[in-house]
C-alpha cells in the first residue's frame, strides 16, 4: 500500500482542492463541462480494455472516451481524465481503467504509470466528492446509527459517484471502525482492521462481519450495502461520569494503573506505549475526534496488544482514557 504521505499524491490532492475552491465546485459537479473546458473530448466505441485515453502531447489536450459507460462510472472516468491534464507531472498518452473497487486497488502501484492512474483516482475523488463538502456532512453526525448513516449516504448520492467510489471518498473522513461492503469490494476508514484481499468471498465477509459491533444493510447507488461499526462508540462506564473529581493529571492515573498492573518496574515503559497509542491514534487532526471515539479506539487498540491489554482489567483505566481524551479534545478546540 502506497504510503499517505506521499509527495505525488499529496500533490494530487492539493491540487484538487485547488480546482474545488477556484471555481466553487459543489456536487453534482459538472466534470463533463470543466473537462471540455480544458481538452477536446470524443466519444468512440472500442473493443480496447481502457475506459479513455489522454494524449497530453497536443494542444489542447485530446481525451477519448468510450461510448455507452454507465453514468456513474463516466462521471468517474471524465474526473480522472481531468487529473492527468491538471496534474503537471503526467506526461504523454494515458490509457486509463477506472476499477475503484476497494481501498487496496486505490492504493495498488507497480510502475510509474500505476501511481499516475493512483494520483488521478485521488484527484477525481476529491473533485467529485470535495472535502469542503463531505467533512462538514460527516462531522454533524453525532452517533452513528442506521438512521444517521443512512441519511449521510443520501446526501452522498448528490454527488453522483458509484457505490464503491463514494464510500471510499466517505471513509476518508471517518473515525477508524467503519468498513462498507459491495459484494467482493469493500472500502474501510483509516486505521480499521483489514478484511484481506479482494475480490473477498462471501464466506470472508461473513467471517469479517462476526466479529463487528453491529451491522446494517442499506440499498445505495442502487447497490446492496453491508454497513460494519467495528469499535464501540463509547466504552466508558457510567461510573466514570459520576467520579469525583481530583487533582490527578491523566499520565499519573495512567502511571497508578500501570504499577498495579505491572509492577513498578515496567510501569513507566508501559505508561509511554499506552501514550503512544494515544499520539498515534489521535495524530489526524481533521477527523471529528470527540471524547468518546478517542477512547473507544484506544481501548479497541490496547485490546489488541498482547503486551498492554492486561491494563484495561484496572478500573481506573477508564478514568485516565476519559481525562486524557478530555484533555486532547479541549486542547484542540482551543488551538
Amino acid at each position: 500500500m502506497v504510503a499517505q504521505n506521499w509527495s505525488p499524491l499529496n500533490a494530487a490532492r492539493n491540487r484538487a482542492g485547488i480546482l474545488v475552491e477556484k471555481l466553487n465546485l459543489t456536487p453534482p459537479v459538472d466534470v463533463r463541462a470543466l473537462l471540455s473546458e480544458r481538452a477536446q473530448v470524443e466519444y468512440h466505441e472500442w473493443s480496447h480494455q481502457c475506459d479513455a485515453v489522454t494524449a497530453l502531447g497536443v494542444e489542447p489536450p485530446r481525451v477519448f472516451v468510450r461510448s455507452g459507460l454507465p453514468t456513474s462510472r463516466e462521471r468517474f472516468t471524465l474526473a480522472h481524465e481531468l487529473a492527468h491534464i491538471e496534474l503537471a507531472w503526467h506526461v504523454g498518452s494515458i490509457g486509463c481503467q477506472v476499477n475503484g473497487l476497494s481501498i487496496e486497488e486505490e492504493y495498488s502501484i507497480d510502475r510509474v504509470t500505476g501511481s499516475q492512474e493512483r494520483e488521478a483516482n485521488e484527484f477525481a475523488s476529491r473533485v467529485l466528492a470535495p472535502d469542503r463538502w463531505l467533512s462538514p456532512l460527516v462531522k454533524s453526525v453525532t452517533s452513528f446509527e442506521r438512521s444517521s448513516m443512512s441519511a449521510l449516504l443520501d446526501s452522498l448520492s448528490e454527488a453522483e459517484m458509484s457505490a464503491s467510489a463514494g464510500l471510499i471518498a466517505l471513509s476518508r473522513h471517518l473515525l477508524p471502525g467503519h468498513a462498507f461492503f459491495v459484494d467482493g469490494a469493500f472500502a474501510i476508514s483509516q486505521g480499521t482492521s483489514w478484511p484481506g484481499t479482494p475480490p473477498l468471498s462471501d464466506f470472508a465477509v461473513e467471517q469479517y462481519l462476526h466479529g463487528a459491533v453491529s451491522v446494517d444493510e442499506f440499498t445505495h447507488q442502487g447497490r446492496r450495502v453491508l454497513w460494519a461499526l467495528l469499535i464501540p462508540q463509547s466504552v466508558i462506564p457510567e461510573f466514570v461520569h459520576m467520579t469525583e473529581p481530583d487533582d490527578r493529571t491523566p499520565h499519573k492515573i495512567l502511571t497508578e494503573c500501570c504499577v498495579r498492573i505491572f509492577g513498578a518496574d515496567s510501569a513507566h515503559s508501559k505508561a509511554l506505549s499506552i501514550n503512544g497509542v494515544v499520539g498515534g491514534v489521535t495524530r489526524d487532526l481533521q477527523r471529528s475526534w470527540n471524547v468518546e471515539a478517542i477512547a473507544a479506539v484506544v481501548h479497541d487498540r490496547i485490546r489488541s496488544r498482547s503486551d498492554l491489554m492486561e491494563v484495561l482489567r484496572d478500573p481506573e483505566f477508564a478514568v485516565y482514557l476519559h481525562r486524557k481524551a478530555t484533555a486532547i479534545v479541549d486542547k484542540r478546540s482551543k488551538s
